[in-house]
């Protein structure tokens, strides 16, 4: 059985959608801890945030509302795939975006307890708002910086392809 959500917070935001439909799921790794992720969204000179983080034990940390927009997904670089979907447009606006917990190592599999929470996650974020069609890497914003975010932790994995597939949503890549 999965842990409950815990809400944790950040200033680090926007509130409410402006009427800007959400049409994706950004997977993020986070290079870290769950608990280093808590303190680095917890502080308003970061100017980062994202929805959701999830440890490798399962655990659900929630940082932005559903409702609101989160700061993880919003530099365009060359070589981005948004554009075939977003175009030029603010990708947090659209996104909602999910961390998960690595420690600091991109070789760590997603096990099944952390797994299983980030598709809890997605599956809360998709019942908030239904009708999203993507599931996306960092790297599909931020090629040249995000490169390895998610990483073959979710991509060679096949991590990620199997989590589209249990949502129901689209890859760009």
């Amino acid at each position: 059985m999965l842990p409950e959500p815990v809400w944790k917070g950040s200033p680090n935001f926007w509130p409410g959608r402006q009427g800007l439909r959400p049409i994706a799921i950004v997977i993020h790794t986070m290079g870290g801890s769950l608990a280093g992720t808590d303190g680095w969204f917890a502080n308003p000179s970061s100017q980062v945030s994202a929805h959701t983080g999830v440890g490798l034990q399962g655990e659900r940390h929630r940082y932005v509302r559903f409702e609101d927009r989160a700061w993880a997904n919003g530099i365009l670089e060359p070589g981005n795939l948004w554009a075939k979907i977003g175009g030029a447009s603010n990708p947090n606006n659209f996104t909602l975006s999910i961390e998960t917990e690595d420690l600091g190592d991109p070789t760590m599999p997603v096990d099944e307890l952390q797994y299983n929470a980030v598709l809890a996650e997605a599956k809360a974020m998709q019942a908030t708002h239904p009708g999203m069609t993507w599931l996306l890497r960092h790297a599909d914003i931020s090629p040249a910086s995000r490169r390895n975010c998610p990483g073959d932790r979710w991509v060679a994995s096949g991590r990620l392809l199997e989590l589209a597939d249990a949502l129901g949503l689209k890859r760009l890549s």
